[in-house]
């Protein structure tokens, strides 16, 4: 029901693009991001899980940095024919998880989609260091694959987040199966996850830095 009025209150233009079609794309961003970045706490989810608690005037930077210095909220709605409200904000650590708790959800280290948002809702993930298999890249299934196939943990990602923090990477949760890569033996994964949801117009939510 929500897809359905978002479409029709709020879509511009209905696009043909690779996005469109396969729910995931890395874009390279013209300017660093986290030059200077200051962690105001970490705080321990879990043993395997530690929120990175970033200076309120240091998200106000960001967002400025991410969406329109690079020009980002162009080239979204140029990719999806939504504008849209930043909802959510969240940085991150994950840590490796011993061999006999990987059958656990520690993380949203299973296959997985997000099924309380709408069709419409995106993610964007960047990286706060490089990211490589090693250190748990995260795993997506592209659109088609993600409704033919039984998720189990054995089946190869369409695409993993690899990059550095120039890179930025947009998929769509609720239509993409996808799952937290597990790092290795001391090594770690720490990244930035927006969450947006389409809109009138391009804002953010005023309890994003309560959240």
């Amino acid at each position: 029901v929500s897809t359905s009025i978002e479409n029709i209150l709020y879509k511009k233009e209905n696009l043909n693009s690779s996005f469109q079609e396969f729910g995931f794309i890395k874009l390279r961003l013209n300017n660093k991001l986290f030059e200077n970045l200051n962690i105001e706490k970490k705080v321990n989810r879990n043993k395997y899980f530690k929120i990175l608690v970033l200076e309120e005037k240091n998200i106000h930077k960001l967002l400025k940095k991410i969406f329109l210095d690079n020009k980002l909220t162009d080239k979204i709605s140029s990719m999806t024919g939504f504008n849209y409200k930043i909802s959510y904000l969240i940085s991150y650590e994950t840590f490796n998880i011993p061999e006999n708790l990987k059958h656990n959800e520690i993380y949203a280290n299973h296959w997985h989609f997000d099924k309380p948002f709408s069709k419409n809702t995106i993610k964007i993930i960047i990286p706060l260091e490089k990211i490589d298999i090693s250190s748990g890249a995260m795993k997506i299934l592209n659109i088609q694959n993600s409704k033919n196939i039984y998720l189990d943990n054995s089946i190869n990602p369409d695409f993993e987040v690899v990059g550095d923090d120039n890179d930025l990477f947009i998929f769509n949760p609720n239509l993409c199966a996808h799952k937290a890569g597990i790092p290795e033996q001391n090594k770690s994964r720490k990244q930035l996850m927006l969450q947006l949801n389409p809109s009138n117009n391009w804002c953010y939510s005023k309890f994003l830095f309560e959240k």
